[in-house]
């Protein structure tokens, strides 16, 4: 994964800000939990480390309940290995983790407005909260005890994006909130190719001459090359997999390891991008993204047949 540090200027932001020529939007309200990590880890200091990690659930936990949990398959005890990882590297991390705490709000006024220059009027209809996710996400929602939330990793954020990456970046989970005020979550493969590759596109789309880093298109390691030396096999590869509720195909297309086969992890957000170009020559990505789920379905199925049948097919 890209180690790229995060040393966000505010003057940087600000200077994205003037460069998008808008007046400034009305503030946009999210949650900053980040000193609250900072202040534990300073209380904590010296403690034994099941002791503090115990005391990272008590005081923690209800800040923001639900998400201090194990998910996406983890088991308590990799997710209390996960805490301490995160608490031991934290010297090392904090002055970066710090700059994004400063300049977030900076970043998503202006992250809002270059978002409503393709989505007029948009507003998240959802908590947005600031924090450190323990390793676990830069940005993206999650559901928590019923509730959808937007949530920004400053720890991960620090970890893997420069300045001029932010815009990008925040094009792409802002995204994913207004897709899905029109596209629920399902539990099968073609909805996930579906949300991410769009929002990969929706990144594209907004930032004329975006990088692959930008695009979140090299963690953790380049995926356009290694999926175009073997594009037909990587469409049949998916193709065979989207209907899908299994976790194992899931994680092959968009986490990666051995499931992934010949594939480089995370590959099924450069399909699903590939898909989005196409479907990009016929429609607008506010008409993409506002897509019903049935209309979406049909969509993403028949893009993928057409990109099959000029790869020359499946064996």
């Amino acid at each position: 994964m890209s180690k790229a540090l995060l040393a966000v200027s505010c003057t940087t932001l600000l200077a994205v800000a003037m460069r998008l020529g808008a007046a400034e939007p009305k503030s946009l309200p999210y949650v900053d939990l980040t000193a609250d990590f900072t202040h534990f880890f300073d209380e904590t200091a010296g403690m034994a480390e099941p002791a503090r990690i115990a005391l990272f659930h008590e005081r923690m936990g209800p800040r923001l309940p639900g998400f201090y949990e194990p998910r996406f398959g983890l088991t308590p005890e990799r997710y209390d290995a996960r805490i301490a990882k995160a608490l031991n590297g934290f010297d090392e991390l904090r002055p970066r983790y710090e700059q994004v705490q400063k300049d977030f709000p900076a970043a998503f006024d202006a992250g809002i407005r270059h978002f409503r220059e393709q989505f007029p009027g948009f507003t998240p209809n959802l908590p947005v909260y600031l924090l450190h996710s323990v390793g676990e996400m830069d940005g993206g929602t999650r559901e928590l005890n019923g509730q959808v939330y937007l949530v920004f990793g400053a720890d991960v954020i620090a970890r893997l994006h420069e300045p001029h990456e932010l815009t990008a970046f925040l094009d792409h989970e802002l995204f994913h909130v207004e897709n899905q005020k029109f596209f629920s979550e399902c539990g099968q493969v073609w909805c996930l190719l579906w949300a991410e590759g769009l929002a990969t596109y929706a990144a594209q789309v907004m930032n004329p001459g975006a990088s692959d880093k930008q695009l979140l298109l090299t963690s953790p390691r380049p995926i356009r090359a290694a999926v175009d030396a073997k594009w037909p096999a990587a469409l049949c590869f998916t193709r065979a997999r989207l209907f899908s509720t299994e976790s194992a195909n899931m994680e092959a297309l968009f986490v990666g390891g051995e499931s992934a086969g010949e594939f480089p992890d995370r590959f099924g957000y450069y399909v699903g991008l590939r898909i989005a170009e196409e479907l990009g020559r016929k429609h607008t990505l506010p008409a993409l993204a506002h897509m019903l789920p049935r209309q979406a379905s049909t969509a993403i199925t028949a893009t993928l047949d057409r990109l099959i049948q000029k790869a020359g097919g499946c064996r």
